[in-house]
């Protein structure tokens, strides 16, 4: 099959799986130091393999070429940014997404984290159709994954990029049989929105449960004010005794935190436009 493929390094094995056994025409990603994981393995994985790499939103016009004069047989979206335009009336199109959750619940951007949030305990992954409206695609595959209370968010996305990879291996193995017997969803679920800054913030009034639980769901997308300027945690960790004052920077990039009930030991990065 000839694949184009849209996304960061999230689900990179499904990316190396597909490139070491179909021709992958392109690889669309984007960049966002929010997240743990970002795009560098897969575009170098790409350009390795001399595949096109491309950045940002690919336009109507595009896609139509893709599927009318170049021949490509499927998009294969995993962890993509943008949304996916569906040309109308364009017959040839078929495209396949990758998403972090048991559709039709935890439609949205962000539905590890906000899973976490929620306090369920279960989330999954769904490889579904792409279609004009976004996560509403008829289901090839689900996997649910159990979130135990030791796991971060970051555990999450490793443990559904390990049940990505074994769906499309399944998808490869017999691409029309999976194609042809995927399930419409019932119904749609809710759109979990992005959760904002309020929500991803540690403060100097919450104990360090709240902020270790903060950080636990959040990871690279939990701030901190400092000095007067947002910052992202990198990594934290706590310690019981009070501190002289809020906060006492120890090198540049780390700090001791106080919190309700000690301190925090953090390491971080200066927020988003230094924010």
């Amino acid at each position: 099959m000839k694949i184009v493929y849209f996304g960061t390094d999230v689900f990179l094995p499904c990316f190396r799986h597909l490139a070491e056994r179909e021709e992958v025409l392109a690889l669309y990603t984007y960049h966002n130091d929010e997240d743990y994981f970002t795009e560098h393995q897969i575009v170098r994985a790409a350009r390795e393999r001399g595949i096109p790499v491309m950045y940002g939103r690919i336009p109507e016009d595009r896609v139509r070429r893709y599927f009318e004069e170049e021949g490509c047989d499927l998009f294969f979206s995993a962890e993509y940014g943008y949304i996916i335009p569906v040309p109308a009336g364009l017959a040839s199109f078929r495209g396949i997404n990758v998403h972090s959750s048991l559709l039709p619940e935890g439609r949205g951007y962000y539905p590890i984290e906000c899973a976490m949030e929620r306090g369920l305990e279960r989330t999954g992954v769904t490889m579904h159709k792409i279609v004009s409206e976004t996560d509403a695609g008829d289901v090839l595959f689900q996997e649910p994954i159990a979130i135990a209370p030791e796991m971060d968010s970051v555990d999450v996305y490793l443990e559904s990029s390990r049940r990505a990879l074994e769906m499309t291996k399944r998808l490869t193995a017999d691409f029309e049989g999976a194609w042809n017997a995927a399930r419409p969803q019932e119904r749609l679920g809710e759109r979990w929105a992005k959760p904002g800054e309020g929500e991803r913030t540690v403060g100097h009034g919450m104990t360090i449960a709240e902020a270790l639980a903060t950080h636990r769901r959040f990871n690279l997308m939990t701030l901190v004010w400092l000095g007067g300027r947002l910052h992202r945690i990198v990594s934290i960790e706590s310690g019981r005794a009070a501190l002289p004052e809020p906060e006492i920077e120890i090198a540049p990039g780390r700090f001791l935190y106080g919190t309700a009930d000690g301190h925090l030991r953090l390491t971080v990065l200066p927020g988003k436009e230094g924010k």
